[in-house]
C-alpha cells in the first residue's frame, strides 16, 4: 500500500522540572508514591495531588528518551545515553529513506544517512500502561477540583504538552507502518485539546486520524473522521473528499461516493482527485457528464471573477478529449484574471501533450501516408503551443514556472532549428536554463 507523507513536524514537548526521573527505578518510585497519595481520601481532595500524579506519569513516559533531541549526531547521542548498551544495529528503509537503527533495551533510535537522529520509538516504557492517558485523567481531575481556576493555565499547558507527545508518537508509528497504533494515538491527541480546560479543536489531527485509519483498514473510523474534517471545513486540497469517496467505492456504495465527490467539487473545484473521480464515475455509470458542467457553471455564477473555475472547466474538456473547448476555457481563465498564468500556460501544455499523442500514433503506424499525416499534425500542434508558452514565459514571475516553460520551448525550437529564426530561439532558452 502506498504511504502518504504527512505534512507534519515533530513538536518539542515540555517536561516539568519535577518530572524527570533519571532511572527506571526512580520513575516507578515516583509513580507508586503519587498513586498512593491519590488513593488516600484526604489527599485525593487536593489539586496538587493530581498534578503530582500527572507529572509522575509524564516523567515515566519521558524517562526512556530523556534528553534525546531530533537532529543530534549519533556520537553525541551515545554520550548522552552513557552506559546504556546498543543491543544490535541494522539498516532499514522507511518511507523510501535509508536508516541505521540502534536497538536498546527500551527504545529504537533511527539515524538518517547523515548520521543524525531522525526519530525514535519507545519499545519498553519505564512503567507499563497508557501513561499519557493516565496523566490526562489526572489533569482533568485536578481541573475539576480547582474550583477557583488558579491552576487552569498550568493544567492547560500540560494537556497541550500531552497532545504534542501523542502526536509525535503517532507520527513515528506512521513512519514505521504501524497504522493501527498511529490511528489510536492521533485520536487520543484530539481529546487533549477537546475538553473544558483547553477548549481547542485540532482539525489537522482530525484529518490525520481519518487518513491513517484508512491505511490501517479501519474504514468505519476513517469515514467518521473524514466527515468531521468536512464539517470543520478542512478539505486538504480536496483529498478528504476523494479519500472518502474511495472508501465508499470499496464498499460498492457508488451513490455515496458520487455524492461526496459532487459536494467536494462544489467546495473545492480545483482538486484533481475530485475531478478525475467524478469523470470516472460519470463514465462508468453512463451518466451524462453535462452534470459536471452544471456544477461548474453554478460555481462560476457564484464567483464569475474566479479564474480557476474556468481553468477547471477547461481541464474537464481536456480530459474528455475536446481540445477546442479546452483551449477556449483555458484562455478565458487568463482573460478574466490577467495575473492567472496557469490558463495560458495550459493552452501550451494542451497542444504539447496532443503532439506527444500524435507522435505515439505515428510511431505505431505502418502505413507511410498515415505516418506522414500524423507527423505533420504533430508539428502543427507543437508550433501552436509556441505562442501560449511564450506568453506564459513573459507573464510569470515564478522561477519554477519559467524554468518549466523554457524546457518546453527549448524542445520545440530544437525540433525546428533549421527553420528561420528557430535556432536563435532555441539558443535563448538553452542559455536561460544553463544560467
Amino acid at each position: 500500500m502506498k504511504k502518504i507523507i504527512l505534512a507534519f513536524a515533530l513538536v518539542l514537548s515540555v517536561v516539568s522540572a519535577n518530572a524527570q526521573p533519571k532511572t527506571v527505578a526512580d520513575a516507578k518510585k515516583l509513580v507508586d508514591k503519587a498513586v498512593a497519595a491519590a488513593n488516600d481520601a484526604k489527599k485525593a481532595a487536593k489539586v496538587p495531588t493530581w498534578l503530582t500524579l500527572a507529572n509522575a506519569y509524564i516523567g515515566a513516559y519521558d524517562q526512556p528518551a530523556l534528553n534525546l533531541i531530533g537532529g543530534t549526531q549519533r556520537t553525541e547521542v551515545k554520550m548522552i545515553l552513557g552506559k546504556q548498551q546498543i543491543l544490535s544495529t541494522d539498516n532499514v528503509k522507511v518511507q523510501g529513506k535509508n536508516y541505521s537503527v540502534d536497538h536498546y533495551a527500551d527504545k529504537d533510535l533511527y539515524y538518517n544517512e547523515a548520521g543524525l537522529l531522525d526519530f525514535f520509538l519507545i519499545t519498553k516504557p519505564a512503567v507499563e500502561g497508557d501513561l499519557l492517558g493516565k496523566a490526562k485523567e489526572a489533569l482533568l481531575k485536578a481541573a475539576e477540583l480547582d474550583t477557583k481556576g488558579s491552576k487552569t493555565k498550568d493544567i492547560a499547558a500540560k494537556l497541550e504538552d500531552l497532545h504534542n507527545k501523542y502526536s509525535n508518537e503517532a507520527l513515528n508509528n506512521y513512519y514505521l507502518g504501524n497504522f493501527a497504533k498511529s490511528t489510536d494515538l492521533f485520536e487520543k491527541s484530539l481529546s487533549c485539546f477537546d475538553n473544558k480546560v483547553v477548549g481547542k479543536v485540532d482539525s489537522l489531527n482530525t484529518y490525520y486520524t481519518a487518513l491513517v485509519a484508512g491505511l490501517a483498514g479501519n474504514n468505519d473510523k476513517a469515514v467518521t473522521y473524514y466527515k468531521k474534517s468536512i464539517d470543520m471545513g478542512v478539505y486538504q486540497e480536496g483529498n478528504v473528499f476523494s479519500n472518502l469517496s474511495n472508501i465508499y467505492l470499496q464498499a460498492k456504495d457508488t451513490a455515496s461516493a458520487k455524492a461526496v465527490l459532487e459536494d467536494g467539487f462544489i467546495k473545492y473545484p480545483k482538486s484533481q482527485g475530485v475531478l478525475i473521480g467524478l469523470i470516472n464515475l460519470y463514465r462508468e455509470s453512463g451518466e451524462d457528464t453535462n452534470k459536471l458542467f452544471d456544477l461548474l457553471h453554478t460555481a462560476q455564477a457564484n464567483e464569475p471573477k474566479n479564474a480557476s473555475l474556468y481553468y477547471v472547466e477547461g481541464d474537464v474538456y481536456k480530459k474528455l478529449g475536446d481540445i477546442e473547448n479546452a483551449e477556449k476555457l483555458f484562455r478565458k481563465s487568463s482573460e478574466i484574471d490577467k495575473n492567472y498564468v496557469y490558463g495560458i500556460l495550459s493552452v501550451g501544455i494542451l497542444y504539447y501533450d496532443h503532439a506527444v499523442e500524435l507522435q505515439e500514433k505515428a510511431n505505431a503506424e505502418m502505413d507511410d501516408a498515415k505516418y506522414t499525416a500524423y507527423v505533420n499534425d504533430m508539428n502543427a500542434a507543437l508550433k501552436t503551443a509556441i505562442e501560449p508558452f511564450e506568453e506564459s514565459f513573459k507573464k510569470s514571475d515564478d522561477p519554477e514556472i519559467k524554468k518549466a516553460v523554457a524546457e518546453y520551448l527549448k524542445n520545440i525550437y530544437f525540433r525546428f532549428r533549421t527553420e528561420d529564426g528557430m535556432k536563435d530561439k532555441y539558443e535563448f532558452y538553452d542559455n536561460f536554463l544553463k544560467n
